[in-house]
Formats: C-alpha cells, sequence, structure tokens
C-alpha cells in the first residue's frame, strides 16, 4: 500500500492533504526578518512519521510539546521550503491554499523565485493520495459491538467518521465544497455537529454502510496510510470483511469482532511502523 509513495507525485499528494488537514504556516511580520515557518503537528506516537518525512524533505527540524503530547514538523529554511513547494504547489484542494499562495509571494519577492501559484486542484479524489493524508490528519475508524441484552439489539457496524471546520480561520472561506466532494465519493451526506464545550459547528462525515465501506477499502488499499491510524485501519478492515461477506453475527464473526475492537485506538499498545520502510 505504501510503496506508492516512492513516487514524488503521490507524496507530495499525500503531504498537501496532511497539511490541509493538521498544518499552517506562520508568516513573519512586517516588524522581523525571520522566515516563514511551515508546520504540521503529529501526535507523540506518530512521531515515526514525522521522522520520515523530515528525511525526504531533507530540511528542518522536529519540536517537541511534552504538555500536549505532540510533536510538530518545522520547516522554514529557505531551501527546505523550495522543496516542500515543489513537492505540494497544485496538489491543494482546501482553503488553506491561501497561506501556501502567502508562503511563495514571500519567497518571489524576498529570494527573487518566479514560484506560479497554481490553482485547487479539481482531479478526482480516487486518482491521487491526498485524501489519504487528510484522513490521516482528521479521521477516524471505529467498530461498534453492541452485546445483546434484554431490551437491547445485538448491533455490530464498522464506522468512519472524518470531522473538519466549517471555514477557514484565516480567511473565512467555506470547506463546503471539498467536503461535499469527499462525502459524494464516500456515498454519504455530509452533516453538521455543534460541539457542546465550544460551541462551535464542525462538518462531519459518518459513514458505516455496505456500500460506503467498500469504497473506503478500494481507495485505502491502493493509497495507504501513514500514520498509526493504519493499524486501526487494518483491524477495521477485517472487522468490514465480515460485514461485507455477511459473517459479522456468526460466532465466529463475533468473536473476532470483539478482538479487533478492543485492541483498537486507545486499546492498542503495540505499534508497528514497518510499513514506512517500504518507501
Amino acid at each position: 500500500m505504501t510503496i506508492i509513495y516512492n513516487k514524488a507525485e503521490m507524496l507530495g499528494f499525500y503531504i498537501a492533504g496532511l497539511f490541509e488537514g493538521d498544518g499552517h504556516i506562520v508568516m513573519p511580520t512586517v516588524f522581523n526578518n525571520h522566515n516563514p515557518r511551515w508546520h504540521i503537528t503529529f501526535r507523540i506516537k506518530n512521531k515515526p512519521l514525522a521522522q520520515k518525512l523530515l528525511s525526504k524533505i531533507g530540511y528542518g527540524f522536529i519540536r517537541y510539546k511534552t504538555k500536549h503530547n505532540a510533536c510538530v514538523l518545522t520547516v522554514s529554511q529557505v531551501k527546505g521550503l523550495k522543496v516542500l513547494i515543489n513537492m505540494i504547489n497544485g496538489k491543494f484542494r482546501t482553503p488553506k491554499i491561501n497561506q501556501l499562495y502567502l508562503l511563495i509571494d514571500w519567497l518571489n519577492k524576498h529570494h527573487g523565485t518566479q514560484i506560479k501559484k497554481l490553482p485547487t486542484y479539481l482531479g478526482h479524489l480516487s486518482k491521487d493520495a491526498w485524501l489519504a493524508g487528510f484522513i490521516d490528519a482528521d479521521g477516524s475508524f471505529g467498530i461498534r459491538y453492541t452485546k445483546k441484552a434484554p431490551g437491547i439489539k445485538q448491533k455490530v457496524s464498522c464506522r468512519f467518521r472524518l470531522e473538519q471546520r466549517m471555514v477557514d480561520a484565516k480567511t473565512n472561506q467555506s470547506y463546503s465544497s471539498v467536503l461535499t466532494l469527499i462525502a459524494d465519493y464516500l456515498v454519504v451526506r455530509l452533516n453538521t455537529r455543534t460541539q457542546k464545550s465550544t460551541k462551535r459547528t464542525y462538518y462531519i462525515i459518518e459513514m458505516s454502510s455496505r456500500a460506503s465501506i467498500i469504497v473506503l477499502i478500494n481507495y485505502l488499499n491502493h493509497y495507504g496510510l501513514l500514520s498509526a491510524k493504519l493499524l486501526d485501519y487494518l483491524d477495521w478492515r477485517k472487522a468490514a470483511q465480515h460485514i461485507i461477506h455477511k459473517t459479522n453475527y456468526t460466532q465466529q464473526g463475533l468473536a473476532e469482532i470483539s478482538v479487533l475492537k478492543n485492541n483498537m485506538n486507545t486499546g492498542r499498545s503495540n505499534f508497528n511502523w514497518d510499513h514506512l520502510n517500504d518507501f
């Protein structure tokens, strides 16, 4: 699944999607001469992925935020910023493209480059690795297994969820168009959810139908995830195969699904990063 990232173009699409989910660029103010700083934030368990991407970019460093259980891949050297732009320019799909444009403007003005600001990419989601990066940033996989009890119906389902803010914080531009594209591709409706603690409203994509599961599996089997989320996906896929083949309510199916559910997400204690050796 991950060998496809040996192709520079596909790795660029993946990084673009990952950045548009969990990245940002800090531009210098008019009162200082600091370089722009390009950041992607990772949970600390995904440090091996941050290190791998750092090696692929060839410039930058990783900063650790121990209080937040996170690390940040940062690139600020001009040579590194040029490498990144070459990798991701023309592959953005969200309003965060405006941050990229500001970075390109800065390089063109201060370092004599003539980088062209390529437009938002309009290719179909199934044809590149952008969505894999976006899912690694903001997607989640879960298994629901409700055991039969008096007054409670037995229920088994595989769920996927993708959540994103409604508007870009810096430009106030809507994420509606790209989230609608993702929802349509996964054969579901785009909904909204209001977070009780912050009162903020987010776009949310949730799916559990057999048709949607098949679409997502076909995509991720080709454009693999790279974060620790891959391990959750692989367990989720095993459970989903029972749903696809209608064996999820057999004794063997229920037993396997129960084990898979208990070892996913917060239940996972062991992490295997062999997939990063493929590219």
